[in-house]
């Protein structure tokens, strides 16, 4: 562990350089790709890796991180922030003690978020000998060292908390520290960004620290594996509750099919406000369908003879999700081409496309006995959402939007005008060709007026970067 703590501080420095008061860019790709060495060589170098397939999860995490630096779609940048930390979360998981099952990688996560914390005495400890090694002083003066080191940071803290929340307060501490150069840092903006920034290094350093020793030296091992009993459960309302949902089901396909896919609705209905109503809703509907099949499984009993009853509800139950998604799509694609497209309109087509894919594994779930669901489960969810970041999806809906003009003459600018820089190059185009003088201003006022800039090597993007060369070029 002595070893570690120099290359530990060094990521914490790293990390301060290209994140601290920086919006996110390329600095993410590389400080991930560092610290993932770091976290490999760590684990493997204390011979804790007993699952190698755990590794693969770097594969979407440096994806992910990659995309930052490619992309300006603020929706991905903000899940991706809680998306990337989860996944090396969960590498760490899997790696050190793999578990197909969703409630113990939960409880595994939070106990490593939370658990190391109780060991920061024990690191403390550890720095100090390591200092006292390097530098002979007392037993007392290390005492009075270490208090000193503690108290620092907290005391910066709450001075300039409590300064910047009063200004009497802010006066009087002025007053009591009378070197005018000293009174120049206290005020000055500088000293309370480089405060902010010492204070984030020793944080990072702390936790990171922390959490490795508990990881190398206190993780606990992993438990025998208990037999589980299979509690016998009174299968009758899970065949009543699929039975009267499938019955249910069938009359509503029956009418989508109709109404959709033969285009049979009455005449006193507009047909793009009936395909307006209940996409939605429809969509959490097969989420729901889903939950209930897995859910059934439950009531399986071991005698299989009896369980046909429930799997051949349940398989009826996927086929007629399968349709309630079809008709979603239908819906959505109606609504789209009436009423123009937008991100979130286009992010219900991914969301039923991973639904219909997640049917495939349900139905293997469903004939095989042990089939690993929540594994599948998890693989497609992460292939597709990596795709779709590597995705130009604000390109997609400008492209689109313009065809409708083109056929509609009907555009909303304000859907396009999103203060990203991916689709930039296509409203460039449309500014170009479109003869309607009103929407030529529109666009020319916002192109000038998108904010593009760079502030540094930590948020270079691409999309940025040819988005602003282009309107350089703008007449």
């Amino acid at each position: 562990m002595n070893k570690l703590f120099k290359w530990i501080i060094l990521l914490a420095i790293w990390n301060s350089i290209l994140f601290f008061n920086k919006s996110l860019g390329i600095s993410v790709i590389l400080f991930m790709l560092p610290f993932i060495i770091f976290i490999i060589y760590v684990l493997k170098s204390n011979e804790k890796i007993i699952n190698k397939n755990g590794l693969l999860l770097i594969i979407p995490i440096l994806m992910l991180s990659v995309s930052y630096c490619i992309y300006n779609q603020t929706f991905f940048k903000i899940l991706n922030s809680i998306l990337i930390p989860f996944l090396t979360m969960l590498m760490f998981i899997m790696c050190i003690r793999p578990t197909n099952k969703f409630k113990t990688i939960l409880q595994n996560i939070f106990g490593i978020l939370i658990k190391p914390f109780s060991y920061i005495n024990r690191v403390m400890n550890i720095i100090f000998e390591l200092l006292s090694k390097k530098l002979t002083i007392s037993s007392t003066s290390k005492k009075v060292i270490k208090s000193i080191l503690i108290l620092i940071p907290f005391l910066i803290i709450i001075l300039l908390l409590l300064t910047s929340a009063d200004m009497i307060f802010e006066s009087m501490i002025s007053k009591i520290i009378n070197i005018k150069y000293i009174m120049k840092l206290l005020t000055f903006k500088n000293f309370k960004k480089l405060s902010y920034r010492i204070i984030i290094i020793l944080i990072f350093f702390l936790y990171l620290s922390v959490v490795l020793n508990y990881i190398l030296f206190t993780y606990p091992k992993e438990k025998s594996k208990e037999k589980e009993l299979k509690v016998k459960n009174d299968n009758l309302t899970i065949k009543v509750i699929l039975t009267a949902f499938n019955v249910v089901y069938i009359i509503f396909d029956f009418i989508q099919i109709k109404s959709l896919l033969f285009h049979s609705v009455s005449s006193n209905i507009n047909y793009a406000e009936y395909a307006r109503q209940g996409f939605l809703q429809l969509m959490i509907i097969s989420i729901i369908n889903i939950v209930l099949i897995l859910i059934s499984k439950k009531f399986e009993e071991n005698d299989s003879t009896k369980n046909k009853y429930i799997k051949s509800m349940s398989l009826l139950m996927v086929l007629l999700t399968f349709i309630i998604i079809i008709s979603s799509f239908f819906r959505m694609n109606l609504y789209e081409s009436e009423f123009g497209y937008t991100f979130l309109r286009l992010l219900v087509y991914v969301i039923l496309f991973t639904e219909t894919l997640l049917l495939i594994p349900t139905i293997i779930y469903i004939i095989k006995k042990n089939f690993n669901i929540t594994k599948s489960y998890f693989i497609i969810v992460i292939v597709i959402y990596t795709f779709i970041n590597f995705v130009n999806i604000d390109e997609i809906i400008a492209v689109r939007n313009i065809n409708r003009y083109n056929v509609k003459n009907d555009i909303d600018i304000e859907y396009l005008e999103n203060g990203r820089a991916d689709n930039i190059p296509i409203l460039i185009k449309l500014y170009n060709k479109v003869e309607d003088k009103e929407i030529k201003e529109k666009l020319y006022n916002y192109l000038k007026g998108v904010d593009l800039d760079i502030n540094g090597f930590q948020e270079f993007n691409i999309s940025k970067l040819i988005a602003k060369q282009k309107i350089k070029k703008l007449k």
